[in-house]
């Protein structure tokens, strides 16, 4: 049985060019080596939970570094939206705006701290 982490006190975080953005990707790592992941346009629809391990291959993935099959995270890309989704969980995607996504894509590329490691 999975248990959903207190995510209370978390501390979330975004790309620097999400700064003066309305919505992002925001990202909190937490205790225990879990990253959560949520749109910081619905804070209150359930984050996706992943492991560090996770994390690093999606990123990785994003990098180009690792095929898209490597990643528990999946991107899907439509005319309207980038929505991310989880193979393993049936939790509820997460949709970006294509401007959202892309200042993400630039932190993510970038290696920003706070997107990547606990900072």
């Amino acid at each position: 049985m999975t248990t959903t982490p207190d995510l209370t006190n978390a501390r979330w975080r975004k790309a620097l060019r999400s700064e003066s953005a309305q919505g992002c990707v925001e990202v909190a790592f937490l205790p225990g080596g879990l990253v959560a992941v949520r749109d910081s346009k619905d804070p209150l629809k359930a984050a996706h939970i992943y492991s560090v391990a996770a994390w690093t291959a999606f990123l990785d993935h994003l990098r180009g570094l690792v095929p898209a099959e490597d990643s528990r995270i999946v991107v899907t890309i439509t005319d309207d939206s980038v929505l991310l989704s989880d193979r393993q969980a049936q939790a509820p995607e997460h949709s970006y705006t294509h401007r959202e996504w892309l200042f993400f894509l630039d932190g993510v590329l970038k290696r920003e701290p706070q997107l990547c490691a606990a900072a």
